[in-house]
C-alpha cells in the first residue's frame, strides 16, 4: 500500500483573486476535489494496519454532521488549527487557518481572528469580540470563567510565530481580550493544558523561512508553566519533553496528569511521525512514557471521557484518520471506536472537545490542502459502563 503524504502546512501569501482566469480557478477547484476524494476513499477506516484493526472496540460514537456557519463549505475554503475549548458548559472557537480568507485585503486574511461560542443546549453559534492578533494552529484551554489562546502564527511578509496569550473573560457584560505573559519562546502547534491554576505549554514549533519554516533547529522540547493566580511572575521552565521534541501532539489533563499523544519531530535528515504516549506530572516535575500508539501518527487532538479515557480523533498516519481511538489511562492500553468520522479523512489539525457523553469536533484539513467547515457532535457509546 502507499503511503499518503501529510501536509503540514507552509504559510503563503493570499493572492486577491481579481485577476484569477475564471478557467483555471475552475480547474484548480476540480482538483482539489478529485483529491480530497481521494483522501476520503483511502482513509485509515478503509485501509487500516494489522496492529490498529487488532486493538480491542471500545463502542461507538452515532454522529451528527453539522457546519461551522461562520466559515465556507471546503475544500477550497474550510479551517484548521483553530482554538478550541470548553469554559462553563459552552464551547469556545477562535482563529485557525482559513484558506477562503476573511473580508479584508490583509495579508494575513488567511489567518482568522474570529471568536465564536457554541451553547450545545441550543445548537446556537455567537460571535465574540475578535482574537486582538490574527492566530492560526494555536492551542486554547478554559479555566474558571477564562477562555486563553496561546501561541499559534500569522501570515505575513514574512510570517511569525506568536508568544502572545490572550484571555477572554466569558462571564464579563461586555467581554474584551486581555494579555497575558508572552510565553518565553513564540511557537505554533504546541500542547496546552491547565493543571489546578497553572497553564502547561509544551512544544510546537518555531516557525523560521529560513529553515523552509520546520527543522531540527525549529521544532521545541521546551515545557513552560504560568500561575494564572500569579501571572506577574512570568513563566517558568519545567522539564523539557524526554526524547524527541515535537509539536502536533494530541493533549489532554485527567487528574493532574498532562498526557501528550504522537506527534511530529524533525531531524536533519527527515520528518519523523511519533507514536510515543507521555505523561507529565508536574508536582514531581517528571515524565513518564507510557503504552505507544500502535503506528506513528500526528495531527490529532483529544479530550477526557468519564475521567478515564483520552478519546483521540483526526490527524494522519499511514493514512489520513478518520477512526477515533481511546487511551484507557488506568490499564495503559489502547482501543478504537468502530464509528469512523463521516465523511471521511478529512480532519487533520481539527478542535476537539467533550462534554459528558457527547464529542464535538470542528474543522480540519484533507488531502491535499483541502479544508472544511465540518461541525460534528456525536453521542459515545462504549460498550461497558465506564
Amino acid at each position: 500500500m502507499r503511503a499518503i503524504l501529510l501536509f503540514i502546512f507552509v504559510p503563503t501569501m493570499a493572492a486577491s483573486g481579481t485577476d484569477a482566469d475564471p478557467r483555471i480557478e475552475a480547474r484548480k477547484r476540480e482538483r482539489e476535489k478529485e483529491v480530497q476524494r481521494a483522501g476520503i476513499d483511502r482513509a485509515l477506516s478503509k485501509e487500516m494496519p494489522e496492529a490498529l484493526a487488532a486493538l480491542p472496540i471500545f463502542g461507538a460514537i452515532d454522529w451528527t454532521v453539522r457546519e461551522l456557519p461562520f466559515i465556507g463549505k471546503g475544500p477550497h475554503e474550510g479551517v484548521s488549527g483553530a482554538g478550541m475549548a470548553v469554559v462553563d458548559g459552552q464551547i469556545y472557537f477562535a482563529g485557525g487557518f482559513i484558506p477562503g480568507g476573511d473580508e479584508t485585503g490583509d495579508v494575513a486574511r488567511r489567518t482568522s481572528r474570529w471568536a465564536h461560542r457554541y451553547d450545545p443546549a441550543t445548537d446556537q453559534w455567537t460571535r465574540l469580540p475578535d482574537l486582538p492578533a490574527r492566530r492560526e494552529y494555536t492551542r486554547a484551554v478554559g479555566w474558571e470563567s477564562s477562555f486563553i489562546i496561546l501561541g499559534g502564527y500569522t501570515q505575513g511578509r514574512p510570517g511569525l510565530p506568536g508568544a502572545e496569550v490572550f484571555r477572554l473573560d466569558v462571564t464579563a457584560t461586555e467581554p474584551r481580550w486581555e494579555r497575558l505573559p508572552l510565553l518565553s519562546v513564540p511557537r505554533s502547534h504546541l500542547s496546552v493544558g491547565v493543571i489546578g491554576n497553572q497553564i502547561i505549554a509544551a512544544g510546537g514549533n518555531r516557525y523560521d523561512i529560513a529553515e523552509k519554516g520546520y527543522s531540527v533547529r525549529t521544532i521545541q522540547s521546551l515545557v513552560e508553566r504560568l500561575d494564572l493566580n500569579s501571572p506577574g511572575k512570568g513563566w517558568q521552565r519545567s522539564s523539557s519533553i524526554p526524547g524527541h521534541p515535537r509539536g502536533w501532539s494530541a493533549t489532554a489533563v485527567l487528574k493532574n496528569q498532562f498526557y501528550m499523544l504522537g506527534g511530529v519531530t524533525w531531524t536533519e535528515e527527515a520528518r519523523l511521525r511519533l507514536s510515543e504516549v507521555l505523561r507529565y506530572d508536574p508536582a514531581i516535575d517528571q515524565w513518564t512514557r507510557l503504552a505507544d500508539f500502535p503506528v506513528p501518527i500526528s495531527g490529532w487532538e483529544a479530550d477526557v471521557f468519564a475521567e478515564r479515557y483520552l478519546i483521540a480523533v483526526g490527524g494522519a498516519a499511514r493514512h489520513w484518520n478518520d477512526v477515533p481511538f481511546v487511551y484507557d489511562t488506568v490499564s495503559d492500553r489502547w482501543l478504537r471506536i468502530d464509528s469512523p468520522l463521516p465523511p471521511g479523512g478529512l480532519f487533520n489539525d481539527p478542535g476537539v472537545c467533550i462534554i459528558g457523553d457527547t464529542i464535538f469536533v470542528a474543522g480540519g484539513e484533507g488531502a491535499g490542502g483541502s479544508h472544511f467547515n465540518h461541525f460534528l457532535v456525536g453521542k459515545i457509546r462504549p460498550h461497558h459502563q465506564p
